[in-house]
C-alpha cells in the first residue's frame, strides 16, 4: 500500500484546544492511516468542531500536494513554504501558530510517500503517461433521480437548502451537499419512491424516521415515504451505507439480492452489486442477515463480514475501513483483484473497460486513493507496478499485462 510515516496511536492523549501540533500529528496520522476512522476514539475525537477542521484542511493540503502529474518531482523546499503559508497564520478565530516542528511532519509524510511512490516496491520507473487521456473521464458528483410511484421523475442534487415537492403532499428538501431529507416533511401519506444514483455519482438521503442512507455510484433504494407496520423495509440494489435511528419496537430491515439485514440501531454497509457476492459488514451495533427464504438469522458483532454466495453467509473479522473508505471519498483495497478495482472505478468514473487477455483480471493489488483523483493519477499508480498497462481511448479503458 502507498502509505508513509509512523505510526502513533493517541488512545489516551485528551487534545486541549491550544495543543495545536497534537492535533496536527493526530489528524496526519489518521489520514496516513485511513482505517483508524472505524476506532471508537478517532470518530469521538472528531466530533470536535476545532479537531474536525484541522482534519478537513490537512487533508484537503495533502490530496492537493500529491495529486501531481506522475513523474513531476517533489520540491520539499517548496512544500514547506506551501505549508507555512497555509497554516502558521490563519484568519478568523485569532492566529494560530505552530512551530516548525509540526510544520516538518507534514513534509516528511508528503516526502515519504512520495518516495514509497517512487521506491523499489514494484514502483521502479515512472511510466510515461501520453497514452492516457482523462480529459472526458473525471470523478463523480453528487446527484441521483427520484422515481414516484406514478413515475414521475425529479433530479436532485442540484439545489442549495431548497424545497422540493416530490408530489401532491410530499415536499422534501433538497440540497447539493447534503442530499434529500424526508425526515422535515408533515403530514406525508405513504408512498414508495425509488432513488436512483447513476454512473459517475453518489448520493446521500435522510429517510422519515431521521435514518441516514449514503448510496453508492449505480445504486438504487426503494423505500416508503412514511413508515408503518411493524417494520422499517427497505429495499437495495447496489452498494449502500447505514446510519440507523434507533428504535426497538420498531427494527430496519434492508433486503438486498435476496439477504435480508435486520436493525435496531446502527451502522453498517451493504454491498449487493452481484446476487452471487452480497456483502453486509457491521461497523458499530447490532444485525442480524439471513436469505429471504431462510429461516435462520445470523448475528454480526461490528468488525464482521457476512459474505453471501449461497444460502449460509460466511462471516468473518475483516478490515471495516475496506467496505466503508467509499463513504468517506477513498477507494481503499487490499490485496484485490484487478477486475474487482476496475468495476469500482469505472461506476464512479463512468467510463468502459475492455481486458486484453483472462489473466490481468485476477493480478492483485493495494491501492489507496481520493475518490476526487483524477483518473489519470490511478492509472499512473496502477501502471507504475509494471504489472500492467493501460490506455483510454475516449470513454474506454484497455488494460493488459505488462510485457516482461
Amino acid at each position: 500500500m502507498i502509505l508513509g510515516g509512523s505510526r502513533v496511536i493517541y488512545k489516551n492523549v485528551i487534545m486541549k484546544a491550544d495543543e495545536r501540533n497534537d492535533q496536527l500529528k493526530f489528524a496526519l496520522d489518521i489520514l496516513n492511516h485511513p482505517e483508524l476512522l472505524q476506532e471508537e476514539y478517532v470518530r469521538e475525537w472528531l466530533t470536535h468542531e476545532e479537531n474536525k477542521s484541522v482534519y478537513e484542511e490537512c487533508r484537503l493540503y495533502l490530496e492537493a500536494g500529491l495529486r501531481k502529474e506522475v513523474g513531476e518531482r517533489l520540491d520539499v523546499t517548496t512544500e514547506y513554504e506551501r505549508f507555512n503559508r497555509k497554516f502558521m497564520h490563519r484568519p478568523g478565530r485569532g492566529i494560530w501558530r505552530w512551530t516548525a516542528a509540526a510544520a516538518a511532519i507534514v513534509i516528511i509524510m508528503v516526502s515519504a510517500w512520495w518516495l514509497a511512490m517512487n521506491s523499489d516496491m514494484g514502483l521502479r520507473e515512472v511510466i510515461p503517461m501520453a497514452n492516457v487521456s482523462s480529459e472526458q473521464v473525471v470523478p463523480g458528483k453528487n446527484e441521483a433521480v427520484l422515481v414516484t410511484e406514478s413515475g414521475k421523475t425529479v433530479v436532485l442534487g442540484r439545489n442549495n437548502m431548497s424545497d422540493v415537492e416530490i408530489e401532491a403532499g410530499i415536499v422534501v428538501r433538497d440540497d447539493s451537499v447534503k442530499g434529500v431529507n424526508y425526515s422535515l416533511g408533515k403530514n406525508m401519506a405513504v408512498h414508495y419512491h425509488t432513488l436512483k444514483v447513476p454512473k459517475g455519482a453518489e448520493f446521500k438521503i435522510v429517510l422519515r424516521d431521521g435514518t441516514e442512507v449514503w448510496l453508492n455510484s449505480e445504486s438504487e433504494l426503494r423505500f416508503p415515504t412514511v413508515f408503518t407496520g411493524n417494520e422499517r423495509e427497505v429495499e437495495l440494489k447496489g452498494e449502500g451505507y447505514f446510519s440507523v435511528t434507533h428504535d426497538d419496537k420498531l427494527p430496519f430491515v434492508v433486503v438486498a439480492a435476496g439477504v435480508r439485514t435486520k436493525v435496531y440501531g446502527t451502522e453498517f454497509n451493504v454491498r449487493s452489486y452481484d446476487v452471487n457476492d452480497v456483502n453486509v459488514t457491521l461497523v458499530k451495533g447490532r444485525v442480524g442477515v439471513q436469505r429471504d427464504d431462510a429461516t435462520r438469522e445470523y448475528a454480526l458483532t461490528p468488525g464482521e463480514n457476512a459474505r453471501f454466495e449461497g444460502e449460509r453467509p460466511e462471516i468473518t473479522r475483516v478490515n471495516v475501513h475496506k467496505f466503508t473508505a467509499w463513504k468517506e471519498g477513498y477507494f481503499y483495497y487490499e490485496n484485490e483483484r484487478v477486475e474487482t478495482i476496475m468495476n469500482d472505478l469505472k461506476r464512479w468514473y463512468d467510463f468502459d473497460v475492455v481486458y486484453v487477455g483472462n489473466r490481468v483480471k485476477d493480478l492483485k493489488f493495494e491501492l489507496w486513493s481520493s475518490r476526487d483523483s483524477n483518473i489519470s493519477a490511478i492509472i499512473g499508480l496502477l501502471m507504475k507496478t509494471n504489472k500492467v498497462h493501460m490506455k483510454l481511448e475516449g470513454r474506454t479503458l484497455i488494460v493488459s499485462e505488462m510485457n516482461r
